[in-house]
């Protein structure tokens, strides 16, 4: 009996070393598996630098191709315009009329108002006693004004140009004060 009292702590340390030894294997098993993980999840996050690299490349590019086409479309709009004024430059001043020379200048002004039209960009106009808006409006003189209320557009000086919904150039006003 003796020797089987010996035995049993044997065979709790034989059992203590395997279940440390298991105990390591799956550590090391698991250290390995995230080490794997890690390595995948990188290369992952690294082709997703990558494919957002070549994305903004690609806008960039696609921006800037959707600008030289509608500049070039712009462009050939506006060559009709430059064939009239040059017909127009091409007449001999000794033929032409004051009137004739006024009527092609029109001709050339429509045309080129279509031409802008065509691409979205419309005049405005202001008009005496109209409200002042400094969204479409830029004052250059106040003036006193009878009749007119303080903000009250008085005179139009020159007209502005928007593109959809954006100024590109305001209507120059003066304004009551």
């Amino acid at each position: 009996m003796a020797d089987e009292k010996e035995n049993i702590p044997n065979d709790d340390a034989l059992n203590l070393a395997e279940e440390a030894a298991a105990a390591e294997r799956t550590v090391e098993q698991d250290i390995a598996d995230m080490a794997q993980r890690t390595a995948e999840l990188e290369a992952k996050l690294l082709r997703a630098a990558a494919d957002y690299q070549n994305m903004v490349r690609r806008s960039h590019q696609n921006v800037s191709a959707a600008r030289d086409q509608q500049t070039g479309d712009m462009a050939k709009d506006l060559l009709p315009v430059i064939d009239h004024f040059d017909t127009a430059l091409a007449v001999d001043p000794a033929k032409a009329t004051a009137k004739s020379l006024l009527e092609g200048l029109v001709m050339v002004r429509d045309e080129l108002m279509r031409s802008l039209a065509k691409h979205g960009i419309a005049r405005i106009n202001a008009s005496k006693g109209d409200e002042f808006d400094p969204n479409i409006h830029e004052a250059l003189m106040r003036v006193k004004a009878d009749g007119l209320a303080t903000n009250k557009i008085v005179s139009q000086l020159q007209p502005g140009y928007v593109l959809g919904e954006r100024t590109l150039r305001p209507v120059k006003v003066s304004v009551a004060e």
